[in-house]
This record gives structure tokens, sequence and C-alpha cells, in this order.
């Protein structure tokens, strides 16, 4: 019986470290490789390695400087810390969200970075598989070169999905507060940052409430 169980520790062991060294392996292919690439067409962007349409872009577009003074900071302590130091994905969160799933048989989690969240945002499903997992980080480091780290935070702060049918800052920011993301207080960017996670789990007056905590 003890035979048995040290092997299938092993053979689980092997298992992982043969499903990490395989996405090591395709994320340094598609890095040496680039045939990942954004274009811009008309209100849409298109990854062209797949010829994929991003979601149409919005019109009340927000520039980053209008934003209230340290949101873009607080954004990236709260959503993606290592933000800065890595290339549209980080090999932490993927090694950590691979052995859940084939050790605690869990569905791979969802994007960690921004630069994923947004290839989610704009390319994607919701389906939570190691394919469009893949996928993701192949369409996030195209992002991350073609954008830049400011146009990533950009166009994830006007895509992204705030609740209530609202995706956007300037959606956000008019519903929950009643005002042109330029006007909000500090307090108040942070509440809708901090309801990011579980946007439809809010109502305007909770968030409301939320935004007084800080």
């Amino acid at each position: 019986m003890r035979e048995g169980n040290h092997f299938l520790h092993r053979w689980f062991f092997f298992e992982i470290r043969s499903l990490l060294v395989l996405v090591f392996l395709l994320l340094i292919y598609y890095q040496t490789f680039p045939e990942k690439r954004i274009l811009f067409r008309e209100n849409k962007l298109v990854y062209l390695p797949e010829n994929l349409e991003s979601v149409p872009l919005e019109n009340d577009w927000v520039r980053l400087e209008e934003l209230p003074p340290g949101s873009l900071e607080y954004l990236v302590e709260v959503e993606d810390y290592r933000f800065y130091r890595h290339r549209g994905y980080s090999l932490a969160d993927i090694q950590s969200s691979i052995i859940q799933a084939v050790f605690m048989f869990r569905r791979l989690r969802g994007a960690s970075t921004l630069d994923q969240q947004l290839a989610r945002t704009l390319f994607l499903s919701r389906d939570k598989t190691l394919t469009r997992k893949l996928k993701e980080i192949r369409i996030a480091q195209a992002l991350d070169e073609e954008l830049g780290k400011e146009g990533v935070l950009e166009y994830y702060l006007n895509l992204v999905y705030w609740g209530r049918g609202l995706n956007g800052i300037y959606r956000s920011s008019k519903y929950y507060f009643n005002k042109h993301p330029g006007r909000l207080l500090p307090r108040e960017f942070k509440a809708l940052v901090q309801i990011l996670k579980k946007p439809d789990a809010y109502s305007r007056e909770e968030v409301r409430a939320l935004s007084l905590e800080y």
C-alpha cells in the first residue's frame, strides 16, 4: 500500500513538473518569435496571429492624467503589484494556478496580471482552461509590448468591467458617484478599485459607503 502511495505521489510530481516545463518552453517560444502583434483598426484592436478582433473601444475615453493623484499607484498595488516588473504575465502566479489545478482539482484561476485581465476583456471568453490561459498569456505579452505599461493601464481602466453592466472608468464613475472620473476623490477611486474582483456584488450605496472607509 505504501509503495502504491509512493508511486502515485511521484507520478503527481512528475506530471506537474512536466506541465510546468511545457508552459515555460511555450513562453520562451512566444517571446523568441515575434509573431504576437496588435493592430489598431477603426475602434477596435486586432490580435494579428489569430485575426481576433477586440470588443469595441469605449467612446468616453479617459486619459490617465485626468485621474486623481495616486490612482495608478493604488490600482497597481491592489491588482498587480508586479506590474512594472513583468512582461505581461507572472510566471509565479501561473505555477501556483497549475499546481492548484493538478493537486487540488480546482479550475485554473482567472487572470492575475493587469495585462491578462485586459487580454481577457478585449478578446477572450471566460472559460478557465489551459488552452485559453496560454492564449491569454500570448495576447497579454503582445499588449504589453505594443501598448507599453501606461497604455495597458489606460486601456484597462477604460474597458474593465465594473459591475451593473458598466465597462470603463467613465461609466462607473458616473453611475456610482455621479461625476466625471477627473473629479473623483482619491477615496472614491480606491472604492472603485476595491470592487473590481467582484463587481456585481456591490450596489451603488455600498460602493459609496465603502469610499468612506478610506
